[in-house]
């Protein structure tokens, strides 16, 4: 008996087996960016505790983003080779094991290491839980899903965040409150969560996949399954190098630095704000802090919305024109909060709904650009230029502000980078294929590959 995976799953209503891989996929999700809050809260504690100044002590809050960086690149990769439940189930594990091990550390030199290996499992669950949410999402749902699911992030980061406040000054405990339930989603992952089916087809089938199979669809009659799925993409010695052959080399560039400067921007949002209006306007942290706030609660709807957009009126209305309006409220920010605090609110505010919408985009039209063959490893790379993005735009602000440019000035220039983003974006569906283009609201064919 022949199954046709692709329409099993793009055809059948979705059934508790997809529900339940989905679920946690957003609990590992929502977990991750609750711990990675924590060491933003426990920082000064810690700093005060290894007897290392504030200035001295930031290179800790750089170690676990340098980590999720090579972390989403490298987990990529051994992903599409042996599995994606294997190397979900270690970085998360990884992660909250290295989070419970924090408050512990005796030194610097520990502590570091600590955040740059929770870096490295952060950043490697990443591309594994949404590729293993886009392998069973059904095709036409399958951006809207992803959107969803990195909606998780924001809301883990409030949820982190009050739970962290409500903890503090107990440094072991704001850590265990993110890595005991790291663990345990771990050992669950490792319980429940099946392979995914497009990679045990793409690989051979076997007995797991009949198994994923008849609990797919309960009423296919006894006997041998034989399992139909699109070709595999030849593997190469480099495995990164699949992401730049057979015309895709233009498309993974453009998805790349799209995500390279949305997310320097929600960086410069989230981190960089609060210093720039304070000291170029005088505005109180404490002051500053609620207009973070007011940006991500809306940045989790914007998030959440973002596939469904992309599939309903494409890239450009869809992604790109966001952007492009996140361009504007940034470089207006600046002029307008010293006079009107009301209006630099309600500006944060909308920004939510654009350079947040625009980033889950992203990796949303990430989880559709890459076939199965190599979905884990090309979402990693664009997170992998993401998470690069957000090493990066503190380090130019902090030059910008070397150099004695006015803060305000700074906060203006940052308006770049969603505007770069919005250009990649684009020029993208000219190098999507038909398929994936139609999939995103663009039916426009590929160009050939020069």
């Amino acid at each position: 008996m022949q199954v046709d995976v692709d329409r099993l799953i793009d055809e059948r209503p979705i059934s508790a087996l997809q529900i339940r891989v989905f679920v946690l996929c957003a609990l590992v999700a929502v977990l991750d960016a609750a711990d990675s809050v924590a060491i933003g809260f426990a920082g000064p504690l810690l700093a005060q505790q290894l007897k290392v100044s504030p200035a001295a002590f930031s290179p800790i809050y750089s170690a676990g983003l340098f980590g999720a960086t090579i972390g989403a690149i490298a987990a990529g990769p051994i992903s599409d080779r042996f599995g994606r439940k294997p190397t979900l189930v270690f970085t998360t594990l990884l992660f909250g094991v290295v989070t419970c091990l924090t408050p512990f550390a005796e030194s610097f030199s520990i502590l570091f290491l600590y955040r740059f290996v929770a870096g490295l499992g952060l950043g490697g669950a990443t591309p594994c839980f949404i590729t293993m949410a886009a392998e069973y999402a059904p095709v036409k749902n399958r951006a809207m899903l992803v959107s969803l699911l990195w909606a998780g992030y924001p809301l883990g980061n409030s949820v982190g965040g009050f739970v962290a406040a409500y903890l503090i000054p107990n440094i072991a405990a704001v850590f265990y409150a993110g890595g005991v339930p790291t663990l345990i989603i771990g050992v669950l992952l490792f319980l429940f969560m099946p392979e995914s089916l497009r990679f045990l087809a793409a690989n051979g089938g076997g007995p797991k996949a009949e198994r994923v199979v008849r609990k797919l669809d309960p009423s296919l009659p006894q006997g041998a399954i034989s399992l139909i799925a699109r070709a595999k993409a030849p593997r190469t010695r480099v495995p990164l190098a699949d992401l730049f052959s057979d015309g895709r080399a233009a498309g993974s560039v453009l998805l790349g630095f799209a995500l390279f400067f949305g997310f320097w921007t929600t960086t410069v949002i989230v981190l960089q704000t609060p210093t720039l209006l304070r000291l170029g306007a005088g505005i109180p942290i404490e002051v500053s802090a609620t207009l973070v706030a007011s940006y991500s609660l809306v940045a989790t709807l914007g998030m959440a919305i973002a596939g469904a957009l992309v599939q309903r009126i494409g890239i450009v209305r869809g992604l790109v024109i966001p952007f492009l309006g996140g361009a504007v409220l940034i470089a207006g920010l600046g002029a307008v909060v010293a006079s009107s605090l009301p209006t630099a609110r309600a500006m944060m505010f909308l920004l939510g709904l654009t350079v947040s919408l625009g980033s889950s985009g992203v990796i949303a039209l990430a989880a559709i650009f890459y076939p199965t063959a190599m979905r884990s490893a090309g979402t990693g790379w664009v997170l992998a230029m993401g998470r690069f993005g957000q090493v990066c735009a503190p380090l130019v602000i902090g030059l910008l502000l070397a150099f004695a440019w006015h803060p305000l000035r700074v906060l203006e220039l940052m308006a770049a980078a969603p505007l770069l983003a919005g250009l990649c974006l684009l020029m993208a569906p000219g190098y999507m294929p038909g398929r994936v283009a139609a999939i995103a609201g663009a039916p426009i064919e590929a160009k050939k590959p020069a």
